[in-house]
């Protein structure tokens, strides 16, 4: 008699959970609701192969990467230092327009498929989540690195793709970076957060607020949208464009001018063979990739992982005792979750060289494409990738997937790049090293 009662209130409480289950997947509101999720990834994400769909998934997201990147004119050093400097906002415009295209594309999977959703929230919230302070200073970092060498982790691919000049040595230098970030982050992992590290529950917005993900990602996508077309209606994108016909001196043109003398070179409709492609419109197609990164990967944007996996791969393959004892290594050696950005890197720098052939930009262009000093660039690139490592993501990582996902340390991380790249480089041109490439020879 007891054992059937017993069996008759398991089986009731089963009902009760399946019930319950079923009511809070199909609850409108409780969609996105990230209160349920592990403090630690799923194993069968942790453990999850590459297979021939998802590196061909790799590939493609790379390949579109790398060439609206290239075709926005993102990775050329003095475009970001200019953005930094608030006299160009290229740079601005397509981060913010592949942010809002983002948001409104995972808020968008969190309404109509909840369960890839909260696949991808928890393994972002699974990778080491970071402090407030870990994730203000190492993006102030990050945004010092950008004002230094003029990229940023992602970048920087696409720089060696288009064959700028240095970039072999931002590249070497964002190794160093992450070979040193290694290397410090058992002290950084413990002594860098003293407030502690925010659990699941409060990494993000919708739980803060007891609210959907739509109910906050589509207002702030719609005015990040706003906010890019009202600059592009008085700064429009022709009026920053990098590759004059002729050396034209930019500083000393009015505005006027300047756009009058852009429409001559740059034609409305974007073919193959221009240089330029709207920042917004290439901002649009950066943010869809995020779709492909979600439903093939189960992971979102991001670019600075992948240089711990290569670093790593490395130091298991010459020093194999060392590296076990490192549970960072250990962590990024292998598995999807890391492998697939080693394939989006190809992708990139392959879109990148072919958008660059397409403009005459990769084999002796003419005007040339300068770059910072091979100074400059090396201890940018340790900059870059130690920062974006400390704060557990970069522009891509943080800006699009953070903002996207409403994860409050991306909230604290972005402002923070963004105030370290400023200050760097109002402190570099006050120092006068910042350079004027636009030069009318005598």
């Amino acid at each position: 008699m007891t054992t059937r009662r017993l069996r008759q209130s398991d089986s009731s409480s089963t009902t009760a959970a399946m019930a319950s289950k079923k009511g809070a997947l199909t609850s409108f509101d409780n969609i996105g609701d990230t209160t349920s999720l592990p403090d630690k990834l799923p194993a069968a994400t942790e453990k999850s192969k590459l297979t021939w769909f998802t590196a061909a998934a790799s590939l493609i997201a790379g390949l579109g990467f790398g060439w609206f990147v290239q075709k926005a004119n993102v990775y050329i050093p003095i475009v970001i230092f200019r953005q930094m400097k608030m006299e160009q906002f290229t740079m601005m415009k397509i981060f913010l327009m592949a942010t809002a295209t983002s948001q409104i594309c995972v808020t968008l999977v969190s309404v109509l498929k909840r369960d890839k959703y909260e696949k991808v929230v928890s393994a972002f919230s699974g990778c080491l989540p970071k402090g407030v302070v870990s994730s203000g200073f190492g993006a102030a970092i990050l945004g010092s690195g950008m004002a230094v060498c003029g990229a940023c982790p992602g970048t920087v691919m696409v720089q060696v793709g288009a064959g700028l000049r240095y970039s072999g040595v931002v590249l070497a230098g964002g190794l160093v970076g992450t070979i040193l970030y290694i290397l410090a982050e058992p002290v950084l992992s413990y002594r860098m957060d003293p407030l502690g590290r925010p659990s699941t529950r409060k990494q993000f917005l919708t739980t803060w607020f007891d609210m959907p993900p739509w109910k906050i990602a589509f207002p702030m996508a719609l005015c990040l949208v706003a906010l890019v077309a009202l600059v592009e209606v008085f700064l429009p994108y022709t009026i920053d464009y990098p590759y004059p016909e002729f050396y034209y001196d930019q500083s000393n043109a009015s505005l006027s001018n300047r756009t009058a003398f852009a429409k001559v070179i740059v034609r409305p409709i974007p073919f193959l063979s221009d240089h330029t492609w709207p920042p917004y419109a290439c901002g649009i197609a950066v943010g869809l990739l995020q779709l492909i990164i979600v439903f093939a990967l189960q992971d979102t944007l991001g670019s600075s992982t992948g240089w711990v996996t290569l670093v790593a791969g490395v130091i298991h393959a010459v020093l194999p005792n060392t590296a076990k004892k490192s549970t960072y290594t250990m962590k990024s050696k292998d598995g999807l979750i890391n492998v697939w950005q080693i394939i989006y890197y190809i992708g990139a720098i392959a879109a990148a060289a072919l958008a660059a052939l397409s403009s005459n930009l990769l084999i002796n262009p003419n005007p040339p494409i300068e770059s910072f000093s091979a100074v400059r660039s090396f201890f940018g690139g340790i900059m870059i990738l130690f920062g974006s490592r400390l704060a557990g993501g970069c522009t891509s990582g943080h800006g699009i997937s953070g903002l996207s996902l409403l994860n409050t340390m991306s909230l604290v991380a972005v402002p923070f790049m963004f105030a370290g790249g400023i200050f760097t480089a109002f402190a570099i041109d006050g120092f006068h090293y910042g350079q004027n490439y636009f030069r009318v020879p005598n």
